[in-house]
């Protein structure tokens, strides 16, 4: 039987013949590929407490972890690096409980401002028992309310102020939130999940490590990597601490594969990632621009976004039906979003293409019920991977 192996085979094909405009999703080059597939995925290593590898046959897995590791710290500046946490959640964990004791206080950015979900109610909070408050925030202008902020810093006196949000279009006063912190004694956690590699290619909130304590994010969104997680920090003692917090607490297998592409990523960021990002944020702009000027709404006119994704209206609900139902519309014409009305340029960037104005027109003529699944599938063969060897 080969029922799995089929539905891959159907995937493969599928998403390839798509066009995809997730803001989540990235595309992994051959050689990441290759080592995300290599024997090194059903491997173990290690180190214990006493500095000995638990595991035989690692004289090259330890140096892999290593050289990612000094990868990472080069890419994005940093004293150290966490790169074994296999997801941005994880890393988030992992940071929390390096600077929270139970009963502490959060301030993080309300999820009907575009934040996280797992940063509230049941989720983060209830799991390590501390307590969770919104940041002050303007939804129409995506800004924080630094005055605001300030007096609720005051109040709650929180120990940690977690950025970075999942609708994630514009950048923070990073000097403005250090000293409010400071004055509250609060450490600074960067959530650049969405924004690693745009942050990695200097584009967006090049200052995120500068002002914060620890800049965490996921590998896989706007980075090159696989699927997984990392946290950067020039502290040494939250470096030891967030050592200590990741394997045998918030996970133990740190999946030797993943730890190897993410090194090729890093390479590839290194060498490409400045064009990269820059051409990322370019095409968010236009794009939002193009969709407009083809009579779908964007937020945030007339700037749109200075990151990888634009974000539709609701007022586009009384001429193509709610979010889910936009995205139903684009996927039977093979454009791939989410449900939620963000719009990625991550992917088609990384794929060589900067021709909104035509996206735009897919997209139009897509929500309008015309049949457009030809040119969608000519336009995806056309394409070719960039920003790599």
């Amino acid at each position: 039987m080969n029922i799995l192996n089929d539905l891959v085979n159907k995937h493969n094909f599928y998403r390839e013949s798509t066009l995809n405009l997730q803001a989540s999703e990235n595309v992994l080059s051959q050689s990441v590929r290759e080592a995300l597939s290599s024997d090194l995925a059903s491997r173990y290593s290690h180190i214990m407490d006493s500095g000995i590898n638990g595991y035989g046959g690692c004289r090259y897995s330890e140096e892999i972890l290593s050289e990612t590791e000094n990868l990472m710290k080069k890419l994005y500046g940093s004293k150290y690096a966490e790169v074994k946490t296999i997801g941005g959640h994880v890393a988030a964990e992992v940071a929390i409980l390096s600077t929270m004791k139970k009963k502490e206080n959060m301030l993080a950015i309300g999820e009907n401002c575009g934040g996280y979900t797992g940063y509230f109610g049941n989720y983060i909070p209830s799991m390590f028992s501390i307590n969770s408050y919104e940041i002050p925030y303007d939804a129409q202008n995506q800004e924080i309310k630094y005055e605001e902020l300030e007096g609720v810093c005051k109040n709650i006196n929180p120990s940690v102020i977690m950025l970075g949000q999942s609708f994630f279009v514009k950048p923070y006063d990073m000097k403005r939130i250090r000293e409010i912190g400071n004055e509250c004694n609060a450490r600074i956690i960067y959530d650049g999940s969405h924004v690693m590699g745009l942050i990695a290619g200097k584009q967006f909130q090049p200052d995120a490590l500068k002002y914060s304590d620890i800049l965490l994010g996921s590998t896989h969104k706007t980075f090159f990597g696989p699927q997984g997680g990392i946290a950067l920090t020039n502290d040494e003692e939250l470096s030891s601490r967030m050592s200590f917090n990741t394997v045998w607490k918030t996970m133990d297998n740190y999946h030797l594969n993943r730890i190897a592409a993410l090194g090729v990523a890093a390479e590839e960021m290194l060498q490409y990632g400045d064009e990269y990002a820059s051409q990322v944020c370019k095409n968010s702009r236009q794009l939002g621009k193009a969709l407009e000027e083809h009579g779908i709404k964007v937020k945030y006119s007339p700037w749109y976004s200075y990151s990888h994704q634009v974000h539709l209206s609701t007022e586009n609900e009384g001429r193509f039906g709610n979010f889910h139902k936009i995205s139903q519309k684009l996927e039977e014409n093979g454009i791939i979003t989410d449900r939620e009305g963000r719009i990625g340029t991550a992917e088609i960037t990384r794929m060589g293409y900067n021709e909104m104005g035509n996206i735009a027109s897919l997209i139009e003529e897509s929500l309008l019920g015309k049949d457009v699944k030809y040119n969608v599938k000519e336009l995806r063969r056309s394409l070719k991977m960039r920003y790599c060897r």
